[in-house]
């Protein structure tokens, strides 16, 4: 498995912004992706490219590719992996529309659902299991060699990772792969240095759009619904996704552990299973909160209000730094071609 780079920050922004401004993004939005992006998501968008599965397969074989040539540098062979390839056997719909009251009464907030997930039909013929192309040729090492090789992938930014502090993402320490994502994320034409300045303001902004007292209020009003549908304790929107996830992890957590020791394939099954079952029993509640949260968040127009405060503070920022914004996508436009 590969380590995806962090983001870098204008791009956290982003999305953040999306999330609560409503631009056309993901599930984890609560949005149906209809609206149309802010006025600094719009530069975002041209600085960072169009997001769709078909370009996100294309930037990672490019990772890939450049990792190659960077293992290959260091003397080592490495084959570009199609992870688009290593696929599991679902199918999602695409056409289930995530925040939807009718999305919520069947998998709630999709935590211990699987949203639009149905089983593919057996192929007519079998069909060969997804193979690692360097699998071979790292097992055919010494213990040494090996850990050479995974030293120059993946680099040392993670070998402290026991300590149980928090590593703070670096790509220069990530190996060959941290080197080509950055390369292919994170090259936007300009290097953090010159960034750096304008995504603190941006930051300062996003801070100011969750502090503005039209937002707070929605909070309140919305937790004040939630209550008299039975569900106290929540503050602000996404506590129930928040809350649910963690409950979710801690069974995860429960169930496997800290294992030092490889398992079978029946013992992962067996233990899979038991995390299943468990899980199983959080659906009905996740469920009925997430009817409840999405009622109550279209009684009080949060999405419309959040993406209304939103798209006035990003214009303010965009009048206000319109050279520089102007600038940044020249920049990136430049460094793709």
């Amino acid at each position: 498995m590969t380590r995806r780079a962090a983001l870098p920050g204008a791009l956290a922004l982003l999305l953040a912004l999306a999330a609560c401004g409503g631009g056309s993004t993901g599930p984890d939005d609560g949005t149906t992706g209809d609206e149309e992006p802010g006025p600094l998501q719009a530069y975002f968008e041209q600085i960072y490219g169009a997001w769709d599965e078909e370009s996100s397969n294309a930037q990672q074989m490019r990772v890939e590719e450049i990792t190659a040539e960077c293992m290959s540098e260091q003397g080592f062979e490495y084959v570009p992996v199609d992870w688009s390839q290593a696929g599991g056997g679902t199918v999602v719909d695409e056409d289930l529309e995530w925040g939807t009251p009718e999305f919520a009464a069947e998998y709630g907030y999709g935590i211990t659902t699987q949203p639009g997930a149905t089983e593919e039909p057996l192929p007519e013929e079998p069909v060969d299991e997804f193979v690692d192309p360097n699998s071979e040729y790292v097992e055919a090492m010494t213990e040494g060699e090996r850990e050479a090789y995974y030293l120059a992938l993946h680099g040392d930014l993670y070998a402290d990772e026991t300590s149980g502090e928090e590593i703070e993402y670096d790509w220069t320490r990530a190996g060959c792969q941290g080197a080509a994502q950055h390369e292919v994320y994170e090259s936007t034409g300009l290097d953090a240095e010159q960034t750096a300045a304008l995504e603190d303001e941006m930051s300062t902004m996003w801070e100011s759009i969750q502090t503005d007292s039209r937002i707070t209020g929605l909070d309140e009003e919305w937790s004040s619904c939630l209550a008299d549908k039975g569900f106290t304790g929540y503050a602000k929107i996404g506590d129930p996704e928040t809350q649910l996830s963690e409950r979710s992890n801690a069974v995860y957590e429960e169930v496997y552990g800290e294992m030092d020791e490889e398992l079978t394939e029946d013992e992962y099954a067996a233990l899979e299973e038991e995390v299943q079952a468990r899980l199983a029993e959080l659906t009905a509640e996740e469920i009925e909160i997430a009817v409840a949260d999405v009622g109550c968040r279209e009684e009080v127009r949060y999405d419309e209000v959040q993406r209304e405060v939103s798209a006035e503070y990003e214009q303010e920022f965009v009048d206000a730094h319109k050279d520089e914004l102007d600038a940044w996508v020249e920049a990136a436009k430049a460094a793709r071609e």
